[in-house]
């Protein structure tokens, strides 16, 4: 019973696998941006706070630096270099051109692999500007807790947030985080080529045994959830190795086309299906070998039939693998043994 079961496990294995690999999947694929209002943004640094407001209530425009570095000159040629050690230091240059006031609650730096949050490091500056005011802001960020949260490129931002955590200005660019493997990143990088890895293994198991279905379509679709899994583990293998900061775009890419190749290899190459006069062979070699057991019951007396309509065992295989055997003319007919009966 308890090798029934694991064998069970084991075959099972594969599909819950590849069940928790699609739901993650369509998770990352589904994942809408954080709450946050923006109403607009250019790439000079203006932008209107809320579409429920007038247009020219509320404006604001900013340059900002990191640790030296212009905001608007960091590209994925050069990423901001992010260490938990040295921290950074954030540099701000805000002018409201509205005639009304504008309040400035927060400064927020994070960054998000396939719309999930992987670091996340808030700061509260409470800055309230007059109309036509211009604002200088210095202060440092403490980046100690980043190694345990992510490591290698990973797209970030830099945003202000009013008093109702909406978003009144953002920048997007690639960073280059010196963390650990060890961090929720790098440790949810595992889990997908363990995942993977467990896909892949079935699928080549199955291959060496010919077990795979005929049908193109379903033999495509086994192949799905390894092309998938082969795609997030190349993405996330590129960004920990600091080739490629994992944008919407460029993710979404790899794992499509990923995914596309391994369905087409199990559409278009009849790969690991098995012969079918090989398993009609085999089904009748088993209908010969039932027939030869139920004549070899029925030599020694057994009712088959009520047997198996009853599914009990006959008091005569209950014994200890032993028959008796006849040694007199007049207990042929009986169904108890005799004296002179030989076990």
């Amino acid at each position: 019973m308890e090798v029934g079961l694991c064998r069970r496990w084991i075959r099972g294995a594969p599909l819950i696998a590849a069940v928790v690999l699609l739901a993650l999947s369509a998770l990352l694929l589904g994942v809408t941006p954080a709450a946050g209002t923006v109403a607009a943004a250019t790439n000079t640094g203006t932008v209107v706070a809320s579409p429920d407001t007038d247009e020219s209530s509320q404006a604001l425009e900013w340059e900002g630096t990191i640790n030296g570095r212009p905001i608007t000159e960091i590209d994925a040629n050069d990423p901001l270099r992010l260490d938990p050690e040295e921290g950074a230091r954030l540099a701000l240059t805000l002018t409201n051109t509205s005639p009304e006031e504008l309040s400035i609650r927060s400064v927020r730096l994070d960054g998000t692999v396939m719309g999930l949050t992987m670091y996340n490091f808030t700061t509260r500056i409470d800055l309230v500007m007059a109309p036509d005011s211009v604002t200088t802001r210095t202060f440092d960020l403490d980046l100690i807790d980043l190694s345990g949260q992510a490591t290698g490129l990973i797209p970030s931002r830099l945003q202000l947030l009013d008093g109702e955590r909406n978003v009144l200005q953002e920048a997007s660019f690639p960073a280059d985080i010196r963390g650990s493997v060890n961090s929720v990143y790098g440790i949810f990088g595992l889990a997908v080529l363990g995942i993977t890895l467990v896909l892949l293994g079935s699928l080549l198991l199955a291959i060496r045994r010919t077990q795979l279905p005929g049908n193109r379509w379903r033999r495509g679709v086994r192949f799905l959830p390894t092309g998938i899994g082969l795609g997030l583990v190349l993405t996330f293998t590129l960004s920990a190795t600091r080739q490629l900061a994992p944008s919407a775009t460029s993710w979404t890419t790899m794992v499509l086309l990923c995914a596309a190749a391994s369905f087409a290899v199990g559409y278009f190459l009849p790969i690991g299906v098995g012969d079918e006069q090989e398993i009609a062979g085999e089904a009748a070699d088993t209908d010969q070998e039932f027939t030869d057991d139920t004549q070899d019951l029925e030599s020694v007396g057994v009712d088959v039939d009520a047997d198996a309509a009853t599914g009990t065992v006959p008091a005569t295989a209950q014994s200890s693998g032993h028959y008796w055997t006849s040694s007199g003319a007049g207990a042929a007919g009986t169904d108890q043994p005799g004296a002179e009966d030989d076990w």
